[in-house]
Protein backbone atom coordinates (compact mmCIF):
# COMPACT_ATOMS: atom_id res chain seq x y z
CA UNK A 1 0.00 0.00 0.00
CA UNK A 2 1.10 3.35 -0.99
CA UNK A 3 1.04 6.14 1.79
CA UNK A 4 2.31 9.33 -0.19
CA UNK A 5 3.51 12.35 1.84
CA UNK A 6 3.79 15.64 0.63
CA UNK A 7 6.26 18.21 0.75
CA UNK A 8 4.50 19.76 3.09
CA UNK A 9 4.13 17.38 5.03
CA UNK A 10 7.93 16.56 5.07
CA UNK A 11 9.04 20.23 5.87
CA UNK A 12 7.17 20.00 9.34
CA UNK A 13 8.29 20.70 12.38
CA UNK A 14 7.01 18.17 14.16
CA UNK A 15 6.04 17.90 18.24
CA UNK A 16 4.27 15.39 19.69
CA UNK A 17 0.79 17.05 19.60
CA UNK A 18 1.24 17.99 15.81
CA UNK A 19 2.29 14.13 15.10
CA UNK A 20 -0.81 12.51 17.07
CA UNK A 21 -2.94 14.78 14.99
CA UNK A 22 -1.58 14.06 11.94
CA UNK A 23 -1.65 10.79 12.15
CA UNK A 24 -5.01 10.27 13.58
CA UNK A 25 -6.82 12.90 11.10
CA UNK A 26 -4.50 11.29 7.90
CA UNK A 27 -3.55 7.98 9.00
CA UNK A 28 -6.30 6.05 11.19
CA UNK A 29 -8.79 6.89 8.72
CA UNK A 30 -7.53 5.45 5.70
CA UNK A 31 -5.95 2.58 7.33
CA UNK A 32 -9.20 1.54 9.01
CA UNK A 33 -10.93 2.36 5.30
CA UNK A 34 -8.09 -0.37 3.86
CA UNK A 35 -7.93 -2.53 6.92
CA UNK A 36 -3.80 -2.35 6.14
CA UNK A 37 -1.28 -1.13 9.01
CA UNK A 38 0.02 2.10 9.61
CA UNK A 39 3.24 2.72 8.03
CA UNK A 40 5.48 1.15 10.57
CA UNK A 41 8.10 3.37 13.12
CA UNK A 42 10.97 3.33 10.63
CA UNK A 43 8.79 4.28 7.44
CA UNK A 44 7.36 7.19 9.46
CA UNK A 45 10.38 8.23 11.21
CA UNK A 46 12.11 8.41 7.91
CA UNK A 47 9.42 10.17 5.76
CA UNK A 48 8.59 12.43 8.60
CA UNK A 49 12.08 13.76 9.50
CA UNK A 50 11.31 12.58 13.18
CA UNK A 51 13.09 10.32 15.68
CA UNK A 52 11.73 6.50 15.84
CA UNK A 53 11.41 7.29 19.64
CA UNK A 54 8.82 10.04 18.71
CA UNK A 55 6.72 8.24 16.67
CA UNK A 56 6.81 5.21 19.17
CA UNK A 57 5.67 7.46 22.26
CA UNK A 58 2.66 8.91 19.52
CA UNK A 59 1.79 5.62 18.53
CA UNK A 60 1.60 3.96 22.00
CA UNK A 61 -0.66 7.04 23.14
CA UNK A 62 -3.40 6.32 19.95
CA UNK A 63 -3.41 2.86 21.38
CA UNK A 64 -4.30 4.04 24.59
CA UNK A 65 -6.83 6.36 23.43
CA UNK A 66 -7.94 3.23 21.53
CA UNK A 67 -7.70 4.19 18.01
CA UNK A 68 -5.12 1.48 17.03
CA UNK A 69 -3.80 -1.57 17.94
CA UNK A 70 -0.16 -2.59 18.24
CA UNK A 71 0.26 -6.16 17.12
CA UNK A 72 4.24 -7.02 17.70
CA UNK A 73 5.91 -7.69 14.67
CA UNK A 74 3.07 -7.05 12.56
CA UNK A 75 2.33 -3.48 12.71
CA UNK A 76 0.02 -1.29 14.08
CA UNK A 77 -3.92 -1.18 12.83
CA UNK A 78 -6.85 0.99 13.14
CA UNK A 79 -9.69 0.21 15.18
CA UNK A 80 -13.11 0.38 14.71
CA UNK A 81 -14.75 3.58 17.09
CA UNK A 82 -16.81 1.23 20.05
CA UNK A 83 -17.93 1.63 23.10
CA UNK A 84 -15.22 0.38 24.48
CA UNK A 85 -12.62 2.59 23.00
CA UNK A 86 -14.93 5.74 23.67
CA UNK A 87 -14.82 4.63 27.31
CA UNK A 88 -10.99 4.09 27.31
CA UNK A 89 -10.52 7.70 25.99
CA UNK A 90 -13.22 9.45 28.11
CA UNK A 91 -11.39 7.86 31.78
CA UNK A 92 -7.89 8.77 30.22
CA UNK A 93 -8.88 12.07 29.92
CA UNK A 94 -10.94 13.18 32.73
CA UNK A 95 -7.31 11.12 34.59
CA UNK A 96 -5.94 13.34 33.45
CA UNK A 97 -8.48 16.29 34.47
CA UNK A 98 -7.89 14.67 38.29
CA UNK A 99 -11.97 14.54 38.48
CA UNK A 100 -13.57 13.75 42.10
CA UNK A 101 -15.71 11.13 42.54
CA UNK A 102 -18.84 13.85 43.43
CA UNK A 103 -17.99 14.68 39.20
CA UNK A 104 -18.94 11.60 38.49
CA UNK A 105 -21.96 11.58 40.94
CA UNK A 106 -23.40 14.64 39.86
CA UNK A 107 -22.97 13.59 35.98
CA UNK A 108 -24.99 10.75 36.36
CA UNK A 109 -27.59 11.77 38.54
CA UNK A 110 -28.40 14.11 35.74
CA UNK A 111 -27.53 11.88 32.42
CA UNK A 112 -29.67 8.32 34.48
CA UNK A 113 -32.87 10.52 35.50
CA UNK A 114 -33.17 11.60 31.76
CA UNK A 115 -32.67 8.37 30.08
CA UNK A 116 -35.08 6.68 32.72
CA UNK A 117 -37.54 9.03 32.06
CA UNK A 118 -37.53 8.74 28.51
CA UNK A 119 -36.78 5.01 28.38
CA UNK A 120 -40.65 4.38 29.92
CA UNK A 121 -41.97 6.51 26.93
CA UNK A 122 -39.45 5.02 24.30
CA UNK A 123 -38.63 1.65 25.16
CA UNK A 124 -39.90 -1.24 22.64
CA UNK A 125 -40.90 -4.70 24.05
CA UNK A 126 -37.40 -6.30 23.06
CA UNK A 127 -36.27 -3.21 25.17
CA UNK A 128 -38.31 -4.25 28.34
CA UNK A 129 -37.24 -7.58 27.81
CA UNK A 130 -33.32 -7.17 27.76
CA UNK A 131 -33.79 -4.91 30.76
CA UNK A 132 -35.64 -7.35 32.98
CA UNK A 133 -32.79 -10.04 32.36
CA UNK A 134 -30.62 -7.84 33.54
CA UNK A 135 -32.56 -7.65 36.66
CA UNK A 136 -32.39 -10.97 36.60
CA UNK A 137 -29.04 -11.66 36.40
CA UNK A 138 -28.16 -9.09 39.22
CA UNK A 139 -30.57 -11.19 41.19
CA UNK A 140 -29.00 -14.56 40.65
CA UNK A 141 -25.59 -13.07 40.20
CA UNK A 142 -23.26 -15.25 42.36
CA UNK A 143 -20.19 -13.11 42.48
CA UNK A 144 -19.08 -9.28 43.33
CA UNK A 145 -17.82 -8.90 39.62
CA UNK A 146 -20.83 -10.42 37.65
CA UNK A 147 -23.22 -8.55 40.11
CA UNK A 148 -21.86 -5.17 38.90
CA UNK A 149 -21.65 -6.38 35.05
CA UNK A 150 -25.32 -6.98 35.16
CA UNK A 151 -26.08 -3.84 37.06
CA UNK A 152 -23.97 -1.55 34.54
CA UNK A 153 -25.85 -3.79 31.68
CA UNK A 154 -29.18 -3.08 33.55
CA UNK A 155 -28.50 0.86 33.54
CA UNK A 156 -27.05 1.00 30.21
CA UNK A 157 -29.78 -1.01 28.72
CA UNK A 158 -32.29 1.87 30.01
CA UNK A 159 -30.19 4.49 27.91
CA UNK A 160 -30.58 2.88 25.02
CA UNK A 161 -34.65 2.02 25.63
CA UNK A 162 -34.21 6.10 25.83
CA UNK A 163 -33.90 5.90 21.99
CA UNK A 164 -31.14 9.16 22.26
CA UNK A 165 -28.17 8.51 20.26
CA UNK A 166 -26.28 11.23 22.28
CA UNK A 167 -27.35 10.32 25.95
CA UNK A 168 -26.82 6.32 25.48
CA UNK A 169 -23.20 7.49 23.54
CA UNK A 170 -22.86 9.80 26.94
CA UNK A 171 -23.51 6.64 29.22
CA UNK A 172 -21.40 4.63 27.12
CA UNK A 173 -18.09 7.05 27.92
CA UNK A 174 -18.45 6.67 31.46
CA UNK A 175 -19.48 3.27 32.02
CA UNK A 176 -16.29 1.78 32.97
CA UNK A 177 -15.98 3.90 35.77
CA UNK A 178 -19.57 3.43 36.31
CA UNK A 179 -18.49 -0.40 36.82
CA UNK A 180 -15.71 0.77 39.09
CA UNK A 181 -18.09 2.49 41.57
CA UNK A 182 -20.51 -0.29 41.72
CA UNK A 183 -18.51 -2.75 42.65
CA UNK A 184 -17.46 -1.06 45.26
CA UNK A 185 -20.77 -0.12 46.42
CA UNK A 186 -22.09 -3.27 45.77
CA UNK A 187 -19.36 -5.15 48.29
CA UNK A 188 -21.58 -3.50 50.78
CA UNK A 189 -24.57 -5.62 52.12
CA UNK A 190 -26.84 -2.90 52.48
CA UNK A 191 -26.07 -0.83 49.69
CA UNK A 192 -26.48 -3.89 47.31
CA UNK A 193 -29.96 -4.60 49.01
CA UNK A 194 -31.31 -1.01 48.87
CA UNK A 195 -30.03 -0.71 45.24
CA UNK A 196 -32.19 -4.37 43.98
CA UNK A 197 -35.15 -2.36 46.09
CA UNK A 198 -35.08 0.86 43.77
CA UNK A 199 -34.00 -1.42 40.52
CA UNK A 200 -37.29 -2.76 41.02
CA UNK A 201 -39.05 0.35 40.99
CA UNK A 202 -37.03 1.82 37.90
CA UNK A 203 -37.77 -1.28 35.78
CA UNK A 204 -41.87 -1.20 36.95
CA UNK A 205 -42.31 2.06 36.28
CA UNK A 206 -40.15 1.95 32.63
CA UNK A 207 -42.43 -0.98 31.75
CA UNK A 208 -45.40 1.07 32.94
CA UNK A 209 -44.57 3.88 30.53
CA UNK A 210 -44.57 6.14 33.73
CA UNK A 211 -41.88 8.71 33.13
CA UNK A 212 -41.96 11.07 35.99
CA UNK A 213 -42.23 7.36 38.04
CA UNK A 214 -38.98 6.57 36.20
CA UNK A 215 -37.23 9.32 36.81
CA UNK A 216 -38.17 9.60 40.64
CA UNK A 217 -37.28 5.70 41.00
CA UNK A 218 -33.96 6.59 39.08
CA UNK A 219 -33.15 9.84 41.34
CA UNK A 220 -33.98 7.78 44.59
CA UNK A 221 -31.42 4.53 43.68
CA UNK A 222 -28.68 7.18 42.56
CA UNK A 223 -28.71 8.76 45.98
CA UNK A 224 -28.93 5.67 47.83
CA UNK A 225 -26.09 3.60 46.54
CA UNK A 226 -23.44 6.29 45.05
CA UNK A 227 -20.73 6.78 47.87
CA UNK A 228 -18.65 9.47 46.61
CA UNK A 229 -16.31 8.86 50.05
CA UNK A 230 -16.18 5.00 49.42
CA UNK A 231 -14.73 5.96 45.83
CA UNK A 232 -12.34 8.28 47.02
CA UNK A 233 -11.52 5.44 49.64
CA UNK A 234 -7.69 4.25 47.79
CA UNK A 235 -7.68 0.90 50.25
CA UNK A 236 -10.75 -0.25 48.15
CA UNK A 237 -8.48 0.33 44.85
CA UNK A 238 -7.27 -3.49 45.59
CA UNK A 239 -10.57 -5.09 46.53
CA UNK A 240 -11.34 -4.30 42.62
CA UNK A 241 -8.52 -5.07 41.09
CA UNK A 242 -8.51 -8.18 43.29
CA UNK A 243 -12.36 -8.81 42.41
CA UNK A 244 -11.49 -8.61 38.42
CA UNK A 245 -8.94 -10.44 38.44
CA UNK A 246 -10.25 -13.15 40.34
CA UNK A 247 -13.13 -13.68 37.70
CA UNK A 248 -11.48 -12.58 34.38
CA UNK A 249 -7.71 -13.52 34.46
CA UNK A 250 -4.60 -11.07 34.13
CA UNK A 251 -4.84 -8.49 31.49
CA UNK A 252 -8.58 -7.66 31.79
CA UNK A 253 -9.23 -4.57 30.29
CA UNK A 254 -12.75 -2.57 31.86
CA UNK A 255 -13.78 -1.37 28.69
CA UNK A 256 -13.94 -5.16 27.31
CA UNK A 257 -15.29 -6.29 29.95
CA UNK A 258 -18.79 -4.24 30.26
CA UNK A 259 -18.76 -3.93 26.17
CA UNK A 260 -18.90 -7.60 26.16
CA UNK A 261 -21.54 -8.08 28.85
CA UNK A 262 -23.93 -5.47 26.81
CA UNK A 263 -23.07 -7.66 23.91
CA UNK A 264 -24.51 -11.19 25.57
CA UNK A 265 -27.95 -8.86 25.56
CA UNK A 266 -27.43 -7.57 22.16
CA UNK A 267 -26.90 -11.41 20.78
CA UNK A 268 -30.36 -12.40 23.08
CA UNK A 269 -27.61 -14.81 25.53
CA UNK A 270 -27.80 -13.93 29.60
CA UNK A 271 -24.81 -13.34 31.55
CA UNK A 272 -23.28 -17.17 32.07
CA UNK A 273 -23.07 -17.66 35.51
CA UNK A 274 -19.37 -17.55 36.73
CA UNK A 275 -17.97 -16.39 33.88
CA UNK A 276 -17.94 -13.78 31.59
CA UNK A 277 -15.03 -14.77 29.73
Amino acid sequence: MSWPMTTEVDSRMWTRDSLAEFLEVEMVPRARSTLEPIPSERALSESLGVSRSLVREVLRGLEQRGLIEIVPGKGAYARHPSSAGLARTMRSVLAAKHSAPDDLVEARASLETQTAALAALRATTSDIEAISRALDDFACADSLALRAAAEISFHALIARASHNAVLSTIFDSISTMLFESMIRSLADGGTRSSGADTHRAIFKAIADGDGEGAEVAMRKHIDTTSHPHVDADERLDRLVADVLARTYGPGYALEDIVEEALQRYDSDRPIVRGSLR
